[in-house]
């Protein structure tokens, strides 16, 4: 502390008797590092990561230029709070929830709603709820919520959910204009689905399905040989994915052959666009996957990838579902309407 208030005290002599720019290297250097830490401020704007990317260098910097090297390591010992972290996000949350809510309440703007009903891995249902609407003549299309289904998922239980939302900031079902779905029948059930009950609200309500939906529900309709060829290659990654020895050896085989991937890619029904990726990863892998189960002597597999017919078969199939990952992704595009998802599927049926 004392050799950083003298180094500061002869700047400011050296500055207020000569007014030149004869200064030390060390206070050259002092410089320097504040200048590095304003640029860290300047690009480390992330609120989300704003502990571990900002706070904590910025600190480190600080601690460095006054009390030396030592003490920048101790303050790199102190670990991030995730408390810190989880109350940043949650303030992050309610801020974009509070202007979103006030946009629809104060200026009584008509929306369409997005609802979709999903479980996750742990077994908890949730319903997802998206808002779009227009401000200003731009279309804003937004999160809007997420809430816990404690029972049953039925139509009933997802609009007393989104009902209850809406309600608690005054926004009225007078005020939507659509609701898109998938074709669940709890969303589009004819007595009971969301649909019909959010109708019963707001019969001007107009509801559409999901392209998004219907583009996967085309990919799930194969022929039953290409059906038996995926349904191998998913017992193929299962047997490697499942068995964590099996993981780290084919891993190994992989980097001994230098190529460009060492691991495969699960398959997930939920995940669209896995079936493509899977097909081909298998694909540039072939060789090593040969070569894994001829050491592991299954015959079984083995059998699958020296028949030329079916690799060929595999093959086509990984180009159908690559081709549909690609229409898939087009789809998901931002500032986009009815119209615009109408073009690229039928494009992609002229295709």
């Amino acid at each position: 502390m004392d050799k950083f208030l003298k180094r500061k005290h002869d700047s400011s002599t050296d500055s207020a008797s000569t007014n030149t720019s004869n200064v030390n290297d060390d206070t050259f250097n002092d410089e320097n590092k504040i200048k590095k830490v304003a640029e860290i401020i300047a690009k480390q704007l992330k609120p989300y990561t704003i502990a571990e990317s900002l706070i904590l260098p910025a600190c480190s910097e600080i601690v460095q230029i006054m009390f030396g090297d030592d003490a920048k390591k101790e303050i790199m010992k102190i670990p991030h709070s995730d408390d810190t972290i989880k109350n940043r996000i949650i303030h992050m949350s309610d801020d974009i929830e509070k202007t979103i809510t006030n946009k629809l309440t104060t200026n009584k703007l008509y929306f369409a709603l997005q609802i979709d009903e999903s479980t996750d891995i742990s077994g908890i249902a949730h319903v997802l709820g998206f808002v779009r609407f227009i401000d200003e003549n731009k279309i804003v299309n937004q999160f809007l919520c997420c809430k816990q289904l404690t029972e049953r998922t039925t139509g009933q239980n997802v609009f007393d959910s989104i009902s209850s939302y809406l309600d608690k900031f005054n926004i009225t079902w007078d005020q939507c204009v659509g609701i898109c779905t998938d074709g669940a029948p709890s969303m589009v059930g004819s007595i009971k689905g969301f649909t019909t009950l959010a109708k019963k609200k707001n019969p001007n309500i107009i509801s559409t399905h999901c392209f998004l939906h219907r583009e996967s529900l085309i990919s799930k309709t194969l022929p039953i040989t290409l059906k038996s060829i995926l349904d191998k290659i998913v017992s193929m990654v299962n047997f490697i994915k499942s068995r964590p020895l099996q993981s780290r050896l084919f891993k190994k085989l992989c980097e001994s052959m230098e190529t460009q991937h060492v691991c495969l890619l699960l398959h997930c029904e939920v995940r669209w666009l896995s079936r493509g990726k899977v097909l081909n990863r298998i694909l540039e892998l072939k060789n090593e996957l040969l070569m894994f189960f001829q050491n592991e002597d299954n015959t079984v597999f083995i059998s699958f990838l020296t028949d030329d017919i079916w690799c060929v078969k595999m093959a086509y199939l990984a180009d159908i579902f690559n081709y549909l990952n690609s229409v898939n992704a087009g789809m998901q595009v931002t500032n986009t309407n009815m119209y615009g998802m109408q073009t690229i599927l039928c494009y992609t049926f002229i295709v």
